[in-house]
């Protein structure tokens, strides 16, 4: 045995050596004397040989919890004791390694193991050598605790974590310039690693009693890489100094490797800990090395250290020779390190399985892998670069990573297998970047390994350039753990496996395929397609077995294939099969959200077949996510042509597609109809889309071929057809419909396919819901027709046309008004004259029944004017008639003779404002203006004469001539509609009286009257000045003046303000104050002081007007005055029957009186019989009318005359008493609206004129109550006459008379003209005219009895009266009197009290019903 190999297992101690303490001892006790520390004493005999053997390390065991230590002193104390140490130094070979080698040569301070025997058999053979194990001889105990006893820097009242605890604080930032400190820690180690190593199998018990300063131990290298340059001073800020002899780099790098050492024998510790818990799957083992590899993971990378990156900084340290001296440990050949790390991730693996938590801390070995690789490339290219031939230094290493590589892929490929659930997603996507990246570096390094991995691990037979081997093994295996995961993993794994596939294909794309021509020429690029297609991943995980979810994952993948232009039809076929066959829908769901991620990198032809695939999905099937696909795949197609930049004429496959869903949709009689709709629309919108691109003109006429056959055919699909031709017609309308009406017959076949479905519609033999759709589309068809080709519509199939659309073949109201709608929106586009339309106002519009009209036939005729404007050409200089233009008879027509509550007041508005408001009628002349008022009143009259005379025969029958006489009936209808037209066209006239009346520009303000006030001869009082200034509507006219007396009577002043200003009613204003006529009607200016308040407002009261005002014969504008031209006519229509006789009479009380009526009132030659005809109640009313507006003007002007009063009363009592002597005709309601207005007439005549004659003269007063007539008057016409309307207009009279404030129970009792006579009363002949009045009633209350059902009125005008009366005539009254007749009464009558009832009026006998006895 060489003499080198040969040296002192333990060195020498003093012979006086206490005993040694326990390792537990030691740890927990201090030494109290330096003399009294032990060192290792191994009891051996005096004479031995030791024999130096290099046994393989075995495996070590358990992790601690961390501990706190306490200082120790100064590092000069324990130089002598390093100094004393037998340890032998190590070889200066150890640190003076070339930077170009990988390690170092053995250090011999690595422990060896040791054999003794005795000195003589030194000579012996071997085999005949008696040598034993150092471990027989000497005492495991007693070795540690001599350990903890030299345990460096340790001071002797310290245990050994208080030695720890402050080597580690000077590690951090003590002076450590000498490097002792790092030889004294590294020495240790080694010799606690040499010591126990013959003891691997107690390793983890000793673990467990150590471990507390073992996990303690690892803070002081950790100190040692956070020391930082950013210390005191600058011989504080690293462990080495600039100008360093390299005694101190070398012991650094020795601790650093014997650190290394340590840490694989904590690592064979933890498989030990695995391998003693084996069995037990409930507890997570303590582990010990992985603060231990932490560090060394974080030591070989010289990026992440701060230890490197400070030397690197500040002394220009290269941390290369360390790194290497670091892995030339992990690679010893008596433990093996990688063999130790895999065995390691091995044990964590299945461990993991039971227990959780571990698999997680796996990346750390992983680390050490990637960085000892990468260490090794570091290395490689500094000894390429020195040029030497040498072979590269520690191939070995290589080997063993691959060994390494191996080892953990076949328990990947297990766990894979066996769908163990451990491997979740992260943790398998982890294994699998980690181990694909160990491979690609090994491969990268050795062209060796690549082959072997290609071709005897993979199996791959290609033969690579070496650039592009290693990539492309990395890629087989991933890829083939891939294909592995999602065959065989579990469901986590398989959307693991296909999430990494697509995304490795990710990042090819970007290195080898973005931005290059050549892709599908790459080594890599080609062997991934081969590896997809060979292996048929497409059809696996597109196929009907699939799953959704790795279906939506699958898209990189297909479109990996798409950019490396390996994607054929083939693969579409296999991807549609699986849509047509499958029949779980969320696998067809998901193919159809995967395809749509490769249009945009796909080629117009793969788009385009897969457009025809669509053709092969029946209509039922086509639901939502079905649609949402074929719109991504048609808009991608059409950007895909526009990118080709060929224009127009795009293939017809994706037009195919649109319209055979058109038409489906609209036969499928199972499909519902929301999904129906949902298609059609769908694909109506697209192919309008790709109407922009195409199709060519012989697909476009082909395409219309296939339409008109099935509406030729009248085929289930003619809706659809029709829907195509529609949108196809919307981008090129008048050179298609022109060219398919004239070769085609389009028109023809169109007409005749729409009579047929209204048919069917009106027979029940088409369902309703589709109706409108159906109707639709044919008439969107019509409408095309109608505008750009008309003269193929001739005139018989226009009349059937018309009838099927508007006419009485119109199968609904609904239907009519879509098809008036129609005509409407042709109409409003055209421009030019349309044969149709013109055929429609000429022919049609006039013979359609009333009962059609609508509001929609309405909007079609007053289209018709628009129409109007382009097919005529009027001449603004020329007069222009609205009789001539087209549609205003048909208008006319509607406004006649449309069903009441239809469309006949929209009608006659949109007359009358189509004659006065329409832009031609404002910009024409004044006098052509009138001349078309003019026409209006003619064309009313015309129509009101023509009906009047066919009502009058209609009424009064002809005679056969020779046999009684016979009466044709004519039909109810006719009757109906002559009466209307009758009653329309006086309405006409109304509304144009109205308009034109309220119209400005028709109706100007009228003028104020410039001319003084000239009927006061003289003036009465001192003269004054009173200015006034009138107001009408919104216009107000200039300031005017008037001499006026202030002796004058207000009631005076009022009547000159109402000459002056022309107004009928009117509010005066002055002071700020509305003047109270009532108040002081009777009073002087001067005593009212009204001439010193300032300006009279005067203002016109136009709310209280009605159409039927009376307008003066002086201010009628030549309309009125046209009308009352035709007053003749309007007379002999008062003869009709009672309604329409009734609206004439209304009509011609908003004129004066006729001169001819006014001379036949006014003369007293006249007989009763020309003044209130009999059987005429309408002419009998005018002429009431007339008497009351005679009257009326003569009272404005003076008293009237004697003879006027005495012949006004004689008439209408006579005429009164013929109506009563004839007796009351209750059915006959004229008669009592005639006989109502003689009572009021005559009243007239009594208030008006006998009891206004009657408050001015004495002797006309006199001569009125001697006559003594009242009471028998009032007896008649409150209590007698049956007739009830008699009996209130009576009342009313009276009360108006009697009560100044205006009866609160009788709104209408008191109107302007009649107001007017009262405020002419003085107050005092009011009160003394109530008092005579009810000296009249108050005999006839004892009568009331007799007439119970008449009473009522007759009581409220009592109370009335009774009210009426001033404080000194109520003083007259004898109340006991009353009282007591009246009680009596009471008392004798006989009723029936049903219950009492509330009235607003204050008569005593409302609250009572009373019944005749």
């Amino acid at each position: 045995m060489s003499a080198d190999r040969i040296v002192d297992a333990i060195p020498d101690h003093e012979s006086d050596t206490p005993h040694p303490m326990s390792p537990r001892d030691i740890l927990s006790t201090k030494v109290t004397s330096q003399n009294n520390t032990t060192q290792a004493v191994v009891g051996t005999p005096s004479r031995v040989t030791i024999n130096v053997k290099d046994p393989r390390l075995r495996a070590p065991p358990l992790i601690p919890p961390k501990h706190g230590g306490e200082k120790f002193d100064e590092l000069e104390s324990y130089k002598d004791e390093l100094a004393n140490s037998s340890e032998p130094e190590p070889s200066n070979k150890l640190v003076s390694l070339s930077p170009h080698m990988i390690s170092p040569p053995s250090s011999p301070s690595r422990s060896p193991e040791i054999e003794v025997a005795e000195v003589e058999d030194m000579n012996q053979e071997p085999g005949n050598t008696r040598w034993r194990p150092l471990s027989d001889i000497a005492d495991p105990v007693k070795i540690r605790d001599d350990l903890w006893t030299i345990f460096p820097c340790r001071a002797p009242s310290q245990n050994v974590l208080e030695a720890a605890d402050e080597l580690a604080r000077r590690f951090h930032q003590g002076p450590v310039e000498d490097g002792i400190l790092f030889r004294k820690l590294a020495q240790w180690i080694r010799r606690y690693l040499s010591s126990t190593e013959p003891y691997s199998g107690e390793w983890f018990d000793v673990y467990v009693d150590e471990h507390v300063f073992w996990i303690h131990f690892i803070a002081i290298i950790n100190a040692l890489c956070k020391r930082c340059s950013h210390r005191a001073t600058a011989s504080l800020s690293l462990p080495l100094r600039p100008n360093d002899d390299g005694e101190g780099r070398e012991a650094f790098e020795y601790l650093l490797a014997s650190f290394t050492a340590l840490t694989f024998r904590m690592v064979e510790i933890d498989c030990q800990t695995f391998e003693k818990w084996r069995c037990d799957n409930n507890t997570q083992p303590e582990l010990v090395s992985f603060g231990y590899l932490e560090w060394l993971c974080l030591t070989l990378s010289t990026n992440k250290s701060t230890l490197w990156r400070n030397m690197q900084t500040v002394y220009d340290y290269n941390a290369t020779p360390a790194i290497s001296l670091i892995l030339e440990e992990v690679c010893r050949p008596w433990f093996d390190g990688l063999d130790l790390l895999s065995r390691l991730l091995r044990n964590m693996l299945h461990k993991a399985q039971s227990v959780g938590g571990i698999a997680e801390k796996t990346v750390v070995i992983f680390d050490i892998i990637h960085r000892t690789v990468d260490h090794y490339h570091l290395v490689r290219r500094g000894f390429t670069s020195a040029g030497s031939d040498a072979p590269l230094p520690r191939q070995h290493l290589l080997v063993k990573l691959y060994s390494f590589f191996q080892a953990v892929d076949s328990i990947l490929q297990k766990f894979i297998t066996k769908q163990v659930t451990v491997l979740t997603h992260d943790l398998c996507e982890t294994i699998i970047c980690q181990l694909a990246m160990t491979l690609q570096k090994i491969t990268a390094a050795s062209n060796e390994l690549t082959s072997r991995a290609l071709h005897e691990d993979l199996g791959l037979v290609q033969k690579f350039y070496p650039h592009n081997a290693a990539v492309i093994a990395e890629e087989a295996w991933k890829f083939r753990v891939f294909r592995k995961c999602f065959l065989e993993g579990r469901m986590e794994i398989r959307i693991q496996g296909v999430e990494s596939m697509q995304h490795a294909l990710v990042q090819i794309h970007r290195k080898y395929i973005q931005g290059t021509s050549i892709a599908r020429q790459h080594p890599v690029v080609s062997f991934l397609c081969d590896f997809i297609l060979n292996n048929k991943l497409i059809d696996y995980l597109v196929g009907v077995e699939s799953h959704p979810r790795l279906i939506r994952l699958t898209g990189n993948i297909v479109g990996f294939l798409v950019v490396s232009q390996r994607y054929t039809e083939a693969e579409s076929d296999r991807i549609w099969e699986t849509v047509i066959k499958s029949r779980d829908s969320g696998v067809v769901g998901a193919i159809l959200q995967m395809l749509p991620s490769i249009f945009n990198i796909a080629h117009f032809s793969q788009l385009l077949y897969l457009v025809t695939k669509l053709n092969g999905i029946p209509v039922s099937a086509w639901d939502s996510k079905m649609t949402a696909y074929a719109d991504h795949l048609f808009k991608n197609t059409v950007t895909k042509w526009n990118e080709l930049q060929q224009g127009r004429g795009m293939d017809k496959a994706p037009y195919q597609c649109c319209i055979r869903l058109i038409r489906e949709a609209s036969s499928c009689e199972p499909l519902a109809f929301s999904k129906r709709r949902q298609i059609s629309m769908f694909a109506s919108t697209s192919l309008e889309t790709l109407l922009d691109v195409g199709p060519s003109d012989n697909d476009r006429l082909q395409i219309y071929e296939d339409c008109i056959g099935d509406i030729a055919a009248r085929t289930s699909c003619a809706t659809g057809s029709i829907c195509v031709i529609n949108i196809l017609l919307r981008h090129d309308t008048e050179w298609d419909i022109g060219r398919l009406a004239k070769d085609f017959a389009l028109a023809d076949l169109v007409i005749a396919e729409f009579e047929q479905m209204i048919s069917r519609m009106s027979q029940g033999l088409q369902d309703p819901r589709f109706f409108d759709e159906s109707l639709n589309a044919r008439l969107d068809l019509l409408q095309q027709i109608i505008m750009f080709s008309p003269d193929y519509i001739n005139t018989e199939r226009g009349w059937r046309l018309w009838d099927t659309l508007v006419g009485s073949k119109a199968p609904s109201h609904l239907a009519r008004d879509s098809a008036l709608i129609m005509l409407v929106n042709a109409t409003m586009s055209l421009r030019k004259r349309n044969s149709f339309i013109d055929a429609c106002i000429s022919d049609y519009l006039p013979k359609l029944p009333p009962r059609f009209f609508t509001s929609n036939l309405l909007f079609f005729v007053t289209q018709v004017f628009q129409y109007g404007n382009f097919v005529e050409q009027i001449d603004a200089d020329t007069e222009f008639s609205y009789s001539d233009r087209l549609g205003m008879d048909m208008l006319w027509r509607v406004a006649l003779v449309a069903p009441a509550h239809t469309v006949e007041c929209k009608a006659i508005e949109t007359l009358i404002t189509t004659y006065l408001d329409s832009p031609k009628t404002q910009g024409m002349p004044k006098a052509a203006m009138e001349r078309m008022h003019v026409e209006v009143v003619e064309r009313c009259v015309r129509q009101l004469a023509t009906a009047a005379s066919q009502l009058k025969a209609f009424t009064d029958g002809t005679s056969s001539g020779e046999d009684e006489p016979m009466v044709i009936v004519a039909p109810d209808e006719e009757v109906y509609l002559q009466r209307l037209s009758f009653s329309r066209s006086l309405l006409v006239l109304q509304e144009l009286v109205h308009r034109i009346r309220s119209h400005p520009s028709y109706s100007p303000v009228p003028s104020v009257r410039s001319q003084q006030y000239t009927d006061i001869e003289e003036i009465d009082g001192n003269p004054t000045t009173i200015h006034y200034q009138p107001f009408s509507g919104g216009s107000s006219h200039s300031i005017k003046t008037i001499q006026v007396g202030d002796l004058e009577k207000v009631r005076d002043l009022m009547q000159r303000f109402a000459a002056l200003t022309g107004f009928p009613n009117f509010t005066v204003i002055v002071g700020g104050h509305k003047v109270n006529r009532e108040e002081f009607n009777g009073s002087t200016i001067r005593a009212t002081r009204l001439h010193e308040k300032g300006l009279f407002l005067i203002k016109n009261m136009h709310g209280h007007e009605s159409v039927s005002d009376l307008i003066p014969a002086g201010l009628m504008k030549p309309l009125e005055m046209e009308i009352m031209g035709h007053f003749s006519d309007f007379y002999r229509f008062l003869s009709l029957d009672e309604s329409l006789a009734r609206n004439v009479l209304e009509f011609l009380k908003a004129f004066p009186p006729d001169d001819y009526v006014i001379s036949l009132v006014h003369s007293t030659n006249s007989p009763i019989e020309d003044v209130f005809p009999a059987g005429s109640p309408s002419k009998s009313l005018y002429s009431v009318y007339a008497f009351e507006q005679r009257l009326l003007a003569l009272l404005q002007n003076g008293s009237p005359s004697q003879e006027f009063i005495c012949h006004g009363i004689e008439m209408t009592a006579m005429a009164l008493a013929r109506s009563i002597d004839n007796g009351p005709s209750m059915g006959v309601d004229g008669e009592l609206r005639a006989t109502a207005g003689l009572v009021e007439c005559l009243l007239k005549f009594l208030k008006g004129c006998i009891l206004e004659a009657s408050f001015h003269s004495a002797v006309f007063s006199k001569f009125f109550r001697d006559a003594n007539q009242l009471q028998t008057i009032l007896r008649k016409v409150l209590l007698c006459d049956p007739r009830r309307a008699i009996r209130v207009g009576a009342a009313r009279s009276i009360r108006s008379i009697c009560d100044h404030q205006r009866w609160a129970g009788d709104i209408q009792a008191v109107s302007f003209r009649r107001l007017m006579f009262c405020n002419s009363l003085e107050t005092s002949q009011k009160h003394e005219f109530a008092w005579y009045l009810w000296n009249n009633i108050s005999p006839l209350v004892p009568e009331t009895l007799q007439f119970g059902h008449h009473a009522e009125e007759f009581c409220g005008v009592a109370t009335t009266v009774l009210r009426s009366l001033d404080d000194t005539h109520r003083r007259n009254l004898h109340l006991a009197a009353y009282i007591e007749v009246w009680c009596d009464l009471l008392l004798k009558h006989h009723h029936d009290e049903v219950g009492i009832y509330r009235y607003t009026c204050g008569s005593a006998f409302d609250h009572f019903p009373v019944r005749g006895p």
